[in-house]
């Protein structure tokens, strides 16, 4: 982490210093030249950064060690480079995105913790303006940096680009916020066949209200639908579900046997722990003598 001027300066420094001695490395010797450069032109923290941005992600043709350096360097600044990447994110080439979000990466590894979230703004901003590569990285951390804000930019993402919609589907599921069950529903009924079982299983994770549309699909007309809810809600049902399950298994009982009979025993242990709940609560209850 760079604290002042004379600490981001003093450390590449010290790196020239430990290489061993061998043939001189042009490249290399440009690279570290042109880093110093920008940082000592920079003036302050964040002036270094935006200088290093402009090394690593150019307007026009770059120079690749140079950029690779630049990016390095960056890393280190931890969370005092995380405003200009995020700038960098919503400026440079639409093909430079998962690199500057590479970056963004790494810098957090480095923040202190009190301000490692800080980030967090630029994954959502990736699911906006990054590439394809840039909204894979995006979708993928935020399943475990979760934020409500992230529901719709993912779905967007997918409608856009359905390549991402597998991703998208399961991290829903992950993330678990219920504004994500029209979406799943939607796809779960009407989506392509082979991800409409990831979809039944993310409304199933989210639970609460999402099971909603897992206990309408079991009235569902197409023997295919029905059974796709009831997998997914077999192993989150509460008894909320119940009449839902006892309807199906009225109805539509010789859909699956195996499944039936699995449906039937959930029921079973969700009536035998309302029981239970009941009868403690009688038994706590004041009584008159």
């Amino acid at each position: 982490m760079r604290l002042s001027f004379t600490l981001v300066f003093m450390i590449p420094a010290v790196a020239f210093a430990a290489e061993p001695a061998g043939a001189p490395n042009p490249t290399a010797d440009r690279a570290r030249q042109a880093v110093l450069a920008a940082v000592a032109a920079g003036g302050d923290i964040p002036g270094q950064a935006r200088g290093l941005v402009s090394l690593a992600w150019p307007a026009g043709k770059r120079d690749e060690a140079v950029a690779a350096a630049a990016r390095h360097e960056l890393e280190g600044f931890g969370d005092h480079a995380i405003g200009a990447l995020r700038e960098a994110l919503n400026s440079v080439k639409t093909g430079y995105t998962a690199e500057v979000l590479s970056t963004t990466l790494g810098a957090q590894r480095n923040a202190r913790p009190e301000v490692a979230g800080d980030f967090v703004t630029s994954l959502l901003d990736a699911l906006w303006v990054g590439s394809r590569e840039a909204k894979t990285t995006a979708i993928s951390t935020l399943t475990a940096w979760r934020t409500p804000f992230a529901v719709q930019p993912m779905i967007d993402c997918a409608l856009d680009d359905p390549a991402l919609a597998p991703l998208v589907v399961d991290a829903l599921g992950l993330l678990r916020f219920p504004s994500a069950r029209f979406y799943l529903e939607k796809v779960m009924m009407e989506g392509p066949p082979a991800l409409r079982p990831a979809a039944a299983s993310s409304l199933s994770q989210i639970g609460g209200a999402a099971l909603a549309p897992l206990r309408n699909a079991l009235k569902a007309p197409s023997r295919d639908s029905r059974l796709l809810a009831a997998r997914a809600i077999l192993p989150s049902a509460t008894e909320y579900d119940l009449g839902a399950i006892y309807e199906y298994i009225e109805k539509h009982g010789d859909d699956d046997p195996g499944l039936t009979q699995g449906l039937k025993a959930t029921a079973a242990n969700i009536e035998k722990a309302i029981a239970a709940r009941d009868a403690s609560a009688a038994a706590g209850s004041p009584r008159d003598f």
